[in-house]
């Protein structure tokens, strides 16, 4: 199969398009909805949004990944038994959300979570029922519609979500904003392939290979879910939720850092690799490596510009009951540097069928945070426990590079490099505004 660098170089100008117009929207929704809403109602939210992604993902089979990667998935059979296993799953996982929040409200001491959690849970019965265009069009690296897609339903959920909030300034306004999005979600994935029609069906085999698949998914998801989720469980034991809700904000302005190569490995690398998997090992590596290279520059230049300022821009657009996370963020954006190098590497991993070696990378992050955040915040309270979080990523990395090393396929020195630069670019750019009289992003731990 002949391999298109062309493809590959407008994949990542697309998805750096709608990247940057999805965050801007949800960064102007952020800030919007922190004018209008206390810190206490998005720490509530931190721990609805923490059940929700723990029940999807802990029964996970990788339904999108399973389009993206099985040559089959083109064909209606096939599409439409994932489509009604994505279905059926949406509406037992509302079911054991149901079930599961009783128990939370007594747990965390917080009644309301009984009559919350139900309902705003109805979000995962939309996302069941929601199509599967978006996988397909990733398959067929149609990102041009894909980044259309994306526009609208950003700009419409948030639209929403801040009217939502105004009107009804209490946890309920952020709880049907949730489900505004997700109807929003729903119904204009049907219009993305509208020549592509669904209907319940089951086909033995390719339900037989999707589970098959998807059992490697299912493991990384699992523990992927314990490594991102833990922090926000713990912390909602031991911290006010108010702080729980800073922190939830700064992880949100954090992952804006991050969340380019993310995007970029799932809606690029991943199926661009998953569709030339029959071509020479060095000969894709070859064409990977320009792309990854251009990519890791910027994202050296963006990270310690974002680490060295974003307090600055945290306490000019955050009111007074937020500006703990001016030096919440930078700890965690530097600590989302290895984030990115570990996401880009596990998707050229799953493109080459090799998806173990990510669910050991997440198992090990968790072993981290479950001996190290608790031992943080015990040691050095806050602080301490925002360190524990921020390095996590660094131990996922050495599976994932042995993972590559064993597919020939790895990037070692790039990443190295690219790290180095990024570390030397922060050092820099804070030397630089201590010099202009503006302090250190980290003068108010000390203060």
């Amino acid at each position: 199969m002949q391999i298109s660098h062309a493809t590959l170089t407008k994949g990542a100008a697309l998805t750096l398009v709608s990247f940057s117009v999805g965050n801007l929207i949800r960064l102007a929704t952020s800030i919007i909805l922190a004018r209008l809403l206390a810190p206490e109602l998005f720490g509530i939210m931190v721990l609805v949004f923490t059940l929700r992604t723990g029940v999807e993902l802990l029964t996970d089979v990788g339904i999108g990944q399973n389009i993206i990667y099985n040559k089959n998935a083109e064909d209606p059979d096939f599409y439409n038994t994932a489509w009604t296993l994505r279905a059926i799953r949406g509406v037992l996982l509302w079911l054991l959300t149901c079930a599961a929040a009783l128990p939370m409200a007594h747990f965390y001491e917080k009644p309301i979570l009984a009559t919350i959690i139900p309902v705003a849970s109805l979000a995962i019965v939309l996302t069941g029922f929601s199509s599967l265009n978006a996988f397909l069009l990733q398959k067929r690296l149609q990102l041009a519609n894909l980044t259309l897609y994306d526009a609208i339903f950003s700009t419409v959920s948030a639209i929403g979500q801040i009217v939502l909030a105004y009107f009804i300034p209490t946890i309920w306004g952020l709880v049907y904003g949730l489900l505004f999005a997700g109807t929003v979600a729903l119904a204009w994935s049907y219009f993305v392939l509208p020549s592509v029609k669904y209907r319940f069906r089951l086909s033995k085999d390719y339900a037989r290979e999707i589970l098959h698949f998807g059992k490697w998914i299912s493991l990384t998801s699992i523990v992927y879910f314990l490594s991102i989720s833990f922090d926000r469980f713990y912390l909602a034991g031991v911290v006010p939720l108010a702080l729980l809700g800073v922190y939830g904000i700064s992880r949100s302005i954090a992952d804006l850092t991050s969340g380019f190569a993310l995007q970029l490995s799932n809606s690029v690398i991943f199926p661009f690799i998953a569709r030339h998997s029959e071509v020479p090992r060095a000969e894709l590596r070859n064409e990977v490596t320009s792309i990854r290279h251009t990519l890791l520059l910027i994202a050296a230049l963006g990270f310690s510009v974002a680490a060295a300022f974003v307090d600055l821009a945290i306490h000019i657009v955050f009111d007074q009951r937020y500006h703990a996370a001016g030096w919440m963020a930078p700890l965690l954006i530097i600590g989302g540097w290895f984030s990115i190098l570990c996401s880009l590497n596990e998707s050229t991993l799953l493109g080459l069928g090799a998806p173990r070696y990510g669910a050991i990378a997440y198992s090990v992050k968790f072993l981290w945070l479950l001996v190290g955040l608790p031992l943080g915040i015990n040691k050095f309270g806050p602080v301490g426990g925002i360190i524990a979080i921020a390095v996590s990523d660094i131990f996922r990395y050495p599976a994932v590079f042995f993972g590559q090393i064993q597919q020939r396929f790895a990037f070692g020195w790039q990443d190295l490099f690219a790290t180095l630069l990024m570390l030397v670019l922060f050092a820099i750019f804070v030397w630089l505004r201590w010099m202009l009289g503006l302090g250190t992003p980290f003068d108010s731990v000390f203060s």
